[in-house]
């Protein structure tokens, strides 16, 4: 069959609308975008080799129904500014054991928070720069956005205020948040990382209260799994617990990905957990 001829008749623009931020908002709730902004914190000070402890204020006023984020992990620098706006910009080390999405889950958790987001940011020692991610920003189809200059913050920090949230939040919802962070981040908390939550530092929270026989302790069994030229290792422990609560449910499978819980109390058939009648064995 030959082949034919082709005319170029002009170009087709393909660049990525703002409107894909849109279609994220319905995935988050406070929780969820609360902890994408901690990953990225986290993450940074991973990419810096962790020379300094990491601190991270979170502040949640439910009267003002604003959110605050701070952290020392180290600032980002001018010329790594556009990873907090680009679409699937990031800069991560495929080597390193990162935990979340840099460059990537820190401005879809924002704007899926709020419609009005300030960034600043300080790289160490220098200058501080400022990004406003807004309402009037998102329903322009410019992608560039002005930086400010703005006067000095900490060396190597970052915050994220968020306000005009989409959903506002209670306070009761500030201590299940409590709850939530000392769990998911509990490995981390012992490592010596602070999380402040309202001045008053997350406790870190762990699954590890087994039950067991003198002899009989919980079986761990660790095993890699090889992607291309990248090698995963899964470490798996199986045993009883003592504080299970029938009512609360609260045991089944717990995922850990690099220390930082992703999935718990777990309860589906892939994980080997059957649902019983009154003539069958649990397995």
């Amino acid at each position: 069959m030959p082949v034919a001829r082709k005319t170029e008749v002009g170009p087709v623009d393909g660049t990525p609308v703002k409107r894909m931020f849109w279609s994220i908002i319905s995935d988050y709730d406070l929780k969820t975008g609360l902890c994408e902004l901690i990953d990225n914190a986290i993450d940074l000070w991973t990419l810096g080799d962790r020379r300094r402890p990491l601190a991270v204020e979170v502040t949640l006023d439910a009267a003002r129904q604003l959110i605050v984020v701070d952290d020392n992990a180290g600032g980002i620098a001018q010329e790594d500014l556009r990873l907090l706006i680009s679409p699937g910009g990031s800069r991560n080390d495929p080597d390193a054991e990162l935990i979340g999405i840099f460059g990537v889950g820190g401005k879809r958790a924002s704007i899926a928070l709020g419609e009005h987001v300030e960034i600043r940011t300080r790289f160490k020692k220098q200058g501080t720069y400022q990004l406003d991610i807004t309402k009037e920003w998102l329903a322009n189809d410019d992608w560039e956005m002005p930086v400010y200059a703005i006067p000095d913050i900490a060396a190597g920090t970052t915050s994220v205020e968020i306000s005009r949230l989409r959903k506002p939040f209670s306070t009761e919802e500030v201590e299940e948040i409590r709850q939530h962070l000392g769990e998911t981040y509990a490995w981390f908390l012992k490592q010596g990382v602070t999380i402040t939550l309202n001045d008053e530092p997350v406790q870190p929270k762990e699954f590890t209260a087994w039950a067991f026989p003198a002899g009989y302790a919980p079986r761990t069994v660790t095993f890699p799994i090889k992607f291309g030229t990248q090698t995963v290792v899964a470490e798996i422990t199986a045993g009883l617990i003592t504080d299970r609560d029938p009512e609360a449910e609260n045991y089944g499978v717990y995922v850990y990905c690099n220390h930082r819980l992703i999935i718990k109390e777990l309860r589906t058939r892939d994980v080997g957990y059957y649902p019983c009648s009154s003539n069958s064995v649990p397995r």
